[in-house]
């Protein structure tokens, strides 16, 4: 890309941050530049709208995207994935695409020029204050996390990607929400793990894992 469209998909790119901060600060929502993401803190982690910025020659593809962290899951399961530590406060205990919760496939707002800006941050906006808000907001409660992994261990969950973290983040939600099925799930877990052909080095840090979280106090 030359300097001349570099800097043309950055100032598209800014104005479009710039709309959508006027419309997210009033839901307490602050945005994270080296992230392109719009934060909310909750007591339990953060919500985040995430801007997925595309350049491409004269056009330029926006997509959004929705994420939930818990912080005492995140915390409890990274260091036994494969996850960067650098990364660990940025980790997500729930993606998802916006279109998603229309049951769509992955909306794409192509950016031409300035006049692309407002039609696409108004039904951005349109699709985060009709059901990316109450999404975010549900998914904010450990109840309701937990009933999305652990209700039926065998279904897959549409907001998730990575089916091995799906089974360490789920004995981590199981022990936190103090589910009395823990050891049932756990075995659950391991039995997908083994069919999904993993290595022994995964299989290990999920024991290891599964055993920390038997003694583990939230006092």
């Amino acid at each position: 890309m030359s300097s001349i469209h570099f800097h043309h998909s950055s100032l598209l790119k800014n104005q479009i941050q710039e709309e959508l901060k006027k419309r997210l600060v009033e839901r307490d929502y602050f945005f994270v530049p080296q992230l392109n993401q719009f934060r909310r803190v909750t007591p339990t982690g953060y919500q985040c709208i995430i801007l997925n910025w595309i350049p491409s020659g004269d056009s330029h593809v926006l997509e959004v995207y929705l994420g939930v962290r818990h912080d005492a899951v995140e915390d409890l399961a990274l260091p036994f994935t494969n996850g960067l530590p650098e990364l660990q406060n940025n980790n997500f205990t729930l993606f998802t695409s916006l279109s998603k919760l229309f049951e769509q496939p992955v909306q794409r707002f192509n950016i031409c020029n300035e006049e692309d800006i407002l039609p696409a941050v108004n039904e951005i906006q349109k699709g985060i204050f009709s059901r990316g808000i109450s999404f975010l907001e549900r998914y904010t409660r450990l109840e309701n996390v937990d009933n999305l992994y652990n209700a039926d261990p065998e279904s897959p969950i549409v907001y998730l990607h990575n089916q091995l973290h799906r089974c360490m983040r789920a004995i981590a939600i199981a022990r936190l929400s103090l589910r009395p099925d823990f050891e049932r799930l756990a075995v659950s877990y391991r039995e997908q793990l083994k069919q999904m052909g993993v290595a022994e080095v995964v299989l290990d840090r999920y024991d290891r894992l599964w055993r920390y979280l038997r003694t583990y106090s939230m006092n």
